[in-house]
């Protein structure tokens, strides 16, 4: 059932209108029987790592929270016995005993995830590397389902476990309504990644109904399949073909496949994540933001805090941070400062964090070399940014080059943007040997040209609309951009809602008869949102 089909918006519309029927304090369960009964629609059988999660992180929450209590009562009623050394011993016995917990929920959890995801990669290179050497031995690959969403809930509860660890708040004594919070239907499957302190009180408090939430819901939604279902699975096709078949194609071909792909994914992610927030705000609840408009960024870091924003806070907080922070990498920057200077002590203490970040977030994507070599990519070229910002910074006032013009502004936006093709190409090879020969077919064949309308089956038409597709949702989005950068906090969605009646309805009606006549439908289109399989 996924978020495009008419089976979704059906079990949304009978959901929403149960929901605001049942007194508030039976709300938050409803949401939970919708939950399960969505993810049922996929798969009942993977609801079982669902559960085990659930119930693994529900467990250890408990225990990190009891643990907690106990330290604050048995510190506060000795306080007058115990001298600063008891003290401090006994916090430092009940700290290992949480760590305790805390590694067996992510060996546990973690674990689940890199067998169901990452067991048959392992064996497809051991068994690589045994033909190598030159021996017959092989594995088999072990046949697994792979569980629908699985990286995302499982984010999602290792950030609520490791927050209750550092005490940002008390555990959900409630197994079912810590239940809902993994669960929540809307963002089950491709998230945005949701913490508790900021998405769990919005579900377990009853609402009544809001006309502006419903319609303020209905718009974001028409747009998410606005972006997903005219764009993105009409450019489809064209990606497909060309990466699929890559070596039947040469020259520049590739860069504009990986532009279009550029074009495709966002707006594929994008208004996935536009329907999934306007389906929490027909009920009233507020997810947070994960798109920001990246493709207007100046550099790579910047492009990476706009785009799957909550996925970069995970990996921020949770592994940029503790990388940095931890004893191994200060023992480490020490030596190296010693042997080799300050300066690439400080080089080094901040390359190694971005790399383990990156190279983690190239296996969150799935289990392939490309997906690797894609973080590593991506890795060292924030790395080279860090190291030389300041050198570049000096050399653009010596050349007496203006960086306050608009011209400067966009030169750096198409920088970054020409960088995340060069990315896309490494991430949608076929192999990174694939994708090395497109980048260079690229440069070396650059003089062969295709038709596009010919070579590929696609009309003159679709690429209309595509292109007018592509320009709507480039003026949306400078127009969002222009009234960020001026202060205007006001969303056009509020705008709209202050003009009269007779205008609100013809942008609506035009806006469902656009997705209704140039939306893409059947066999042919890109059904399944790419999100759904990282």
């Amino acid at each position: 059932m996924s978020f495009t089909t008419l089976h979704f918006f059906l079990f949304l519309a009978m959901g929403v209108l149960i929901y605001y029927l049942l007194p508030k304090k039976l709300q938050w369960v409803w949401l939970l029987v919708l939950s399960y009964l969505y993810y049922f629609t996929f798969s009942i059988k993977t609801s079982v790592f669902l559960i085990f999660t659930t119930v693994v992180t529900y467990t250890g929450g408990i225990l990190l929270t009891r643990m907690n209590e106990s330290s604050k009562a048995y510190l506060a009623a000795n306080k007058e016995t115990l001298d600063r050394a008891a003290k401090k011993a006994y916090k430092e016995k009940v700290k290992k005993n949480k760590r305790r917990v805390v590694v067996a929920m992510l060996l546990l959890c973690f674990g689940l995830l890199g067998v169901v995801k990452y067991l048959n990669f392992v064996i497809e290179n051991i068994d690589a590397l045994v033909l190598a050497v030159g021996h017959g031995q092989y594995f088999e690959p072990v046949n697994i389902i792979l569980p629908l969403g699985i990286s995302f809930y499982t984010f999602q509860s290792i950030s609520y476990i490791i927050d209750v660890y550092q005490g940002k708040y008390s555990a959900e004594k409630n197994l079912f309504k810590y239940a809902l919070f993994v669960s929540f239907f809307p963002q089950l499957l491709q998230g945005p990644i949701g913490r508790f302190d900021r998405l769990a009180h919005q579900l377990y408090e009853g609402r009544s109904f809001s006309l502006k939430a419903a319609e303020f819901g209905l718009q974001r939604i028409l747009w998410g399949c606005f972006k997903k279902m005219v764009l993105a699975d009409r450019i489809s096709p064209f990606v497909t073909e060309v990466f699929k078949h890559s070596d039947q194609y040469e020259g520049m071909i590739f860069f504009l496949a990986a532009v279009m792909y550029s074009i495709q994914i966002y707006c594929d992610f994008s208004g996935c994540m536009d329907i999934v927030r306007g389906t929490s705000e027909c009920f009233g609840i507020t997810l947070g933001e994960n798109f920001r408009r990246p493709y207007f960024s100046q550099t790579l870091p910047e492009f990476w805090r706009r785009w799957h924003i909550s996925l970069g806070a995970f990996f921020r907080e949770y592994v940029f941070y503790p990388v940095s922070t931890s004893k191994i990498l200060l023992k480490w920057n020490t030596k190296v400062r010693k042997y080799l200077g300050n300066a690439i002590g400080t080089g080094f203490a901040s390359c190694v964090p971005i790399l383990c970040v990156w190279i983690l977030t190239g296996l969150w994507h799935g289990a392939k070399w490309n997906y690797i070599g894609w973080g590593f990519f991506h890795g060292i070229l924030i790395c080279l940014s860090t190291l030389f910002e300041q050198p570049v910074a000096k050399l653009t006032e010596k050349l007496n080059i203006r960086t306050n013009c608009i011209s400067w502004n966009i030169f750096r936006m198409l920088r970054t943007f020409l960088l995340c093709v060069i990315g896309r190409i490494i991430f949608m090879g076929k192999g990174i040997r694939a994708s090395f020969q497109m980048i260079t077919s690229c440069i070396v064949d650059y003089r062969k040209i295709y038709d596009l309308v010919n070579d590929f089956s696609i009309s003159q038409r679709e690429w209309g609309v595509i292109f007018i597709g592509v320009l709507i949702l480039l003026c949306v989005s400078i127009a969002q951009e222009i009234r960020e950068q001026i202060g205007i906090k006001e969303d056009i969605r509020d705008w709209l809602l202050r003009q009269n009646l007779w205008l609100r309805w013809t942008v609506l009606i035009a806006g469902i008869l656009c997705v209704l006549i140039f939306g893409v439908y059947g066999t042919g289109s890109q059904i399944v949102f790419i999100y759904e399989q990282f």
